[in-house]
C-alpha cells in the first residue's frame, strides 16, 4: 500500500470533519457504535478498554475506518488475528483506492482528507511508519521473538489507539504484549461475541452490542434457517459385525457407545451424508432456478480423509467441487479460492480452513458434515453464510441462507444456543412496531482432525450408520423477518405450480419442478 502523495498530518484524526452521525450511507450499527466510542472515550474520558459486538457482516470494517476521528490524539495501530482479515482491512481502507471505504459511504468527499495508511512488514523503513496514521499487520508480526517486532523498537507512546479485530482471540500472548507495550494507547475490541475461544468474557467495557435478530430484520445480513434431515430409519453395527443392527436407544439403553460415538458414526457414514447432499444440493437448485445469482454450497467436514469423501458425493451427482484444507500447497489454495472468486465452482468443501475473515456472499447454503462441540467454530462456520447479497436482480429466496445437517449429528443445542438472544431481548416487540423493515476449529475437532487411517495420526473408532427410508426435513428460521415471509411465499406458488402440472400432464413431482424451474430461468 501506498500512502498518499499529501504530507503527513499528525493530527488529522482530531481536525477533521469527517459526515457520520447524519450520513445515509452508514449502516445503523456503524453509526451507533461510533457515537458510543465518543460517548466512552472522548465525552466519558474511561481508560476501559472499550468492547463492541456486531454480527457477521454488518460492517466491522467501517467501524475501524471511523472510530479514531475525535477519539485518536495521534497514530492507530489496528490488529488482524487472520491473514485474510488484514487483507481485507487493507483493501477497504487504502487511501489510494478509489472504492476506499471513506470516500464510498461519503465519510470524506475526497481523498485528502483521509489518512495516510499502511500495511506493516519488516522490509518498510521507519520513516513510512512515522508517515502513516493508521498501520495495519497481522497479529503474528507481534511476536518479540521475531527482530522485526514492532514490539522491539517502536516506543511505548507512538500509537494513541489500538483496535482489536476479533476480539474473542485477544488472549492471545502476542495481543496482550502490544496492549501492554503500548500501555497509554486507549484499545477498541471487536468481535461477533463478547466469548473469547476460551469461553470466558472478553476484558473491557460493553460499550455497543448490535443483535443478530435486528441485523437479519433490516437485511444487513441474510436470513437464516437451520434445516434438519431426520432420516426414517436409522441402524448402526459394532466392530464391522454387518450381522448385528442396534438403534441409537438400544446402544445407550445397553450402554454399549456414548452419544460422541453415535454422532462420529453418523458424520463419516457415507449413507448419512448423500441425504444431506442431496437435500443441500435441493436448496441450491432452487435458489439457482429463481435468478441468475451464482450460489453455491459451502460444506465441512471432520478431516481431509472425510472432505474427499463428501468432495466425491457431490461430484457424482454432477457438480463442480473446490477443497480447500491446511494441506493444500499454497498454489492450490489460490487456485481454489480464484476458481471460487471467478464462479467455477458449486460447492466448497472445507476443513478448519474457511473460519473469519473469508467473506464471499454467494455462499448461501451451509452443509454440515461434522460434529461441533463448542459454539464459536459452529457460529464461525455458519457466519459463511450471512454475507448479504447486495444485487438489484436478487429476491428474497437469494437472500435466505439455509444451514443443513443430520438430525443425529446433535446440533439442536448449538443452533438453539445461538439464536437465544431473540428470546432475551426486546427485538420481536420492534420488529412488530416497526412496519417500514423489509448475524478453534482444530480445537474444537481435534480429536479427529486428521481422519486418515494411518500409522502416524489417532483412529478414533466409530460404527457403521445405516439408513432405511427417503427421510424428511424439519426447518426452524432464526427470526420470522420479511425478506422469509417473502421467500416462503415464493416458495408456496411453486408448489401450486408442481401440484396443477402433475395432475395436467401426468407427470412426477421431479418433474414438475424441473419444467416450473426452467420456466423461471
Amino acid at each position: 500500500m501506498n500512502l498518499k502523495e499529501n504530507n503527513y498530518n499528525h493530527d488529522i484524526f482530531m481536525n477533521s470533519f469527517p459526515n457520520i452521525l447524519e450520513n445515509e450511507d452508514l449502516r445503523e450499527p456503524q453509526v451507533g457504535a461510533y457515537a458510543s466510542l465518543y460517548n466512552h472515550f472522548t465525552r466519558d474520558r474511561n481508560i476501559d478498554h472499550a468492547l463492541i459486538v456486531l454480527p457477521t457482516g454488518v460492517g466491522k470494517t467501517g467501524v475501524m475506518g471511523i472510530a479514531p476521528y475525535h477519539i485518536s490524539n495521534g497514530k492507530v495501530l489496528i490488529i488482524a488475528p487472520r491473514v485474510a482479515i488484514k487483507d481485507n482491512l487493507i483493501k477497504q481502507l487504502d487511501p489510494i483506492n478509489p472504492e476506499n471505504f471513506w470516500v464510498k459511504r461519503g465519510v470524506f468527499r475526497s481523498p485528502e482528507f483521509l489518512p495516510n495508511v499502511c500495511e506493516y512488514n519488516p522490509k518498510l523503513s521507519k520513516d513510512v511508519l512515522d508517515n502513516s496514521n493508521i498501520i495495519i499487520l497481522n497479529a503474528q508480526k507481534l511476536q518479540t521473538r521475531l527482530e522485526s517486532s514492532i514490539l522491539n523498537f517502536l516506543p511505548k507512546d507512538y500509537f494513541d489507539l489500538i483496535i482489536i479485530d476479533e476480539a474473542h482471540h485477544s488472549t492471545a500472548k502476542t495481543w496482550d504484549d502490544a496492549i501492554n507495550h503500548f500501555s497509554e494507547a486507549k484499545v477498541i475490541k471487536l468481535t461477533g461475541t463478547p466469548f473469547r475461544t476460551d469461553g470466558q468474557k472478553i476484558e473491557g467495557k460493553l460499550v455497543y452490542n448490535y443483535k443478530l435478530g435486528l441485523a437479519m430484520a433490516k437485511n444487513y445480513i441474510k436470513s437464516l434457517e437451520n434445516i434438519s434431515y431426520i432420516p426414517d430409519e436409522l441402524y448402526l453395527t459394532l466392530d464391522e459385525n454387518e450381522s448385528i443392527q442396534y438403534t441409537i436407544q438400544q446402544i445407550y439403553d445397553l450402554g454399549l457407545k456414548d452419544e460422541d460415538w453415535v454422532t462420529r458414526s453418523v458424520a463419516f457414514s457415507m449413507e448419512c451424508s448423500e441425504k444431506v447432499v442431496d437435500k443441500s444440493i435441493e436448496f441450491l437448485q432452487q435458489k439457482r432456478s429463481v435468478s441468475n445469482i451464482p450460489h453455491k454450497i459451502i460444506a465441512v467436514a471432520c478431516s481431509i480423509f472425510h472432505a474427499n469423501q463428501i468432495k466425491s458425493l457431490y461430484e457424482s451427482k454432477g457438480l463442480k467441487v473446490a477443497i480447500v484444507h491446511s494441506k493444500l500447497e499454497q498454489k492450490d489454495i489460490e487456485k481454489a479460492f480464484l476458481d471460487i472468486e471467478n464462479h467455477r465452482v458449486d460447492v466448497v468443501v472445507n476443513v478448519a480452513m474457511l473460519g473469519e475473515g473469508y467473506d464471499h456472499p454467494y455462499l448461501s447454503v451451509a452443509a454440515i458434515f461434522r460434529l461441533f462441540k463448542a459454539e464459536l467454530p459452529y457460529i464461525q462456520f455458519i457466519g459463511r453464510i450471512l454475507r448479504y447479497i447486495d444485487d438489484e436482480n436478487a429476491t428474497p429466496i437469494d437472500n435466505v441462507g439455509q444451514i443443513i445437517s443430520h438430525k443425529n449429528l446433535e446440533l439442536d443445542d448449538l443452533w438453539m444456543k445461538y439464536k437465544k438472544e431473540i428470546d432475551e431481548s426486546e427485538i420481536i416487540k420492534r420488529l412488530i412496531n416497526d412496519q417500514d423493515l423489509n448475524d478453534l476449529w482444530e480445537d474444537d475437532n481435534a480429536e479427529y482432525i486428521s481422519g486418515e487411517r494411518d500409522s502416524n495420526s489417532k483412529v478414533i473408532q466409530f460404527g457403521r450408520a445405516h439408513e432405511y427410508g427417503q427421510g424428511t426435513i424439519i426447518g426452524d428460521s432464526y427470526i420470522d423477518t420479511e425478506l422469509l415471509k417473502k421467500a416462503k411465499a415464493i416458495e408456496s406458488e411453486e408448489q401450486e405450480k408442481i401440484k396443477e402440472l402433475k395432475k395436467l400432464l401426468g407427470v412426477t413431482e421431479e418433474q414438475a419442478r424441473i419444467i416450473v424451474r426452467s420456466t423461471n430461468n
